[in-house]
């Protein structure tokens, strides 16, 4: 008697994981691209619940799965060696058949679905990578990049709500993605959420502090939140992750002048006349150095 509860238990939470994953296979096959203006929201919403769902499901067979501990080389045996078997008629039809193993499709399929959607984003049909960022999402829920690129998408076209769920979905499914924190902080500093997007700069930070476009994003908030300290200290670090960078050094020089400090002003001005010679603004430059 024991043995039936935990064992109907874990054939429960596997029948229902098989549940939506044919749910799943079978929307991914009828997915009409033409639709998408009124199914997006759904679609997304549907993978993010479905995922949420199969992760409790998981949790609950590993609770199980401790609490009966001494039950646990038993059902090993009897679920190993019934998986076993499964596994080599499943083999042996598909050598006989001659069918695709589907997750290697799907894989293939996704990957080339991303492709096609970077091209299309890079040339502004957005109607048409937000399509295909979805169709990848619905073929394999659990591609990250699929998930950034509609998130990149929805920025794109400004609608900030659907940009902000989708990235908070990355955030919490992928919690050390450092780009996806980087994005969110993008979208609330362009609702008016300085605050919030400072935060989340400061967290894509302490997970990759080598990416100079995140210290550059947190000057601009500093700026924005009148801490020139603070924004002329980001500015140097990005500096010194990217020397080189004009843009970098033109955005350095002018927070050394308006926070006074000569000295650096000076400093980076000559790295200016090195990196950038032809700088139409030399002259302009220099006299914003001797007015301080």
């Amino acid at each position: 008697m024991l043995t039936i509860i935990p064992l109907a238990i874990i054939i429960i939470s596997i029948g229902a994981i098989l549940v939506i994953v044919v749910k799943h296979a079978n929307k991914a096959a009828a997915l009409n691209v033409s639709e998408l203006p009124e199914e997006r929201e759904a679609v997304l919403k549907s993978s993010i619940l479905e995922n949420q769902l199969l992760r409790k499901l998981d949790t609950t067979v590993k609770i199980v799965s401790n609490v009966l501990s001494p039950l646990q080389k038993f059902l090993n045996s009897i679920f190993g060696k019934g998986i076993e078997r499964i596994r080599k008629i499943e083999r042996s039809y598909r050598f006989q058949t001659g069918l695709p193993d589907s997750s290697k499709k799907s894989q293939i399929k996704t990957k080339e679905l991303l492709s096609e959607a970077e091209v299309t984003f890079e040339k502004g049909n957005l109607g048409k990578a937000e399509s295909q960022y979805l169709t990848a999402i619905k073929i394999d829920p659990e591609t990250a990049d699929a998930y950034k690129g509609l998130g990149n998408v929805y920025i794109k076209m400004k609608e900030w709500n659907q940009a902000r769920e989708t990235f908070d979905h990355i955030t919490k499914n992928w919690p050390q993605d450092d780009e996806a924190f980087a994005s969110l902080a993008t979208i609330e500093e362009e609702v008016g959420n300085m605050e919030a997007a400072k935060d989340h700069f400061l967290h894509a930070l302490s997970i990759n502090n080598e990416i100079a476009s995140y210290h550059v994003g947190l000057s601009d908030l500093y700026l924005r939140l009148s801490d020139k300290e603070k924004a002329l200290s980001s500015l140097q670090k990005a500096q010194a992750l990217e020397p080189n960078n004009p843009k970098i050094l033109d955005q350095l020089f002018n927070v050394s002048i308006l926070v006074g400090n000569s000295q650096m002003a000076q400093e980076v001005l000559e790295k200016i006349k090195k990196v950038n010679p032809d700088h139409g603004k030399l002259g302009e430059l220099e006299k914003k150095v001797k007015s301080l």
